[in-house]
């Protein structure tokens, strides 16, 4: 599992990891350990919002900060991921002219359209909370920073290794085989455990991956970056507006 963690952090981050770490042996252990990954970047994540809470950073470059902090740490791939999947569900085109927009490695009005909506709902979502949170400094609501890339992580891997794969070739594939079930479990049970703080990064994680799965009939890396961009923002967004159920 430590080979594992260090593969999929040299993979699914920009922190680095020794030279050695790669070795395809230990490739089924790479989904398995994503969710660590998450639960490192969300570390950071909610380190570095009590640390420009307590340098008192102005409200709105808190909230960007802290928008661009899990994109950056993850370096973008996902980013990429949700915006390949953007061009080819937007486009609406019969399923094999989905998966060739999916492959194309460049970057359609779909997608540029999708990430500038998407990052403007996101940080309206983090402002808000962040004019919530300041007042009061809490720790407990912002634990759910934490927890949040976690579940994403966790929808996204447990999607990966239980549907079939798009394409026969590719780093999705050679992660799903030799997958065992007790990998799943994991998966799910960090799930189910980050959900209590994250509920909704569950919720929209699960349904974004079936509503994926019946656009392309099976599932690959890009799209698991879309679940788990979409899902933290829906989580994000969900959380700001709990705001006004709050006494």
């Amino acid at each position: 599992m430590i080979k594992g963690f260090l593969m999929s952090l040299g993979m699914f981050s920009i922190i680095p990891v020794p030279r050695n770490s790669w070795n395809e042996k230990y490739m089924p252990l790479v989904i398995p350990a994503l969710p660590v990954v998450g639960l490192l970047i969300g570390l950071l994540w909610y380190g570095a919002a009590r640390l420009l809470f307590r340098l008192d950073v102005p409200p709105f470059m808190t909230s960007a900060f802290l928008l661009l902090i899990p994109f950056v740490i993850s370096g973008l791939i996902h980013v990429d991921g949700f915006m390949d999947t953007a061009d080819a569900v937007l486009s609406r085109r019969p399923l094999e002219d989905k998966k060739r927009i999916l492959k194309d490695p460049n970057a359609g009005a779909f997608s540029v359209v999708a990430i500038i909506v998407i990052m403007l709902l996101q940080l309206s979502a983090v402002h808000t909370l962040v004019e919530a949170w300041r007042p009061i400094n809490c720790l407990l609501a912002m634990i759910s920073l934490i927890a949040i890339p976690i579940v994403s992580r966790c929808t996204a891997g447990a999607a990966l290794i239980l549907c079939k794969p798009i394409f026969e070739t590719g780093y999705n594939v050679s992660f799903r085989e030799g997958a065992k079930r007790r990998h799943l479990v994991f998966i799910c049970a960090l799930g189910l455990i980050g959900s209590v703080l994250a509920p909704w990064a569950l919720l929209s994680g699960i349904l974004m991956a079936v509503y994926l799965y019946r656009q392309f009939k099976g599932m690959s890396g890009d799209l698991c970056g879309c679940i788990i961009v979409a899902s933290e923002c829906i989580a994000l967004i969900a959380m700001a507006l709990g705001l006004n159920f709050i006494p």
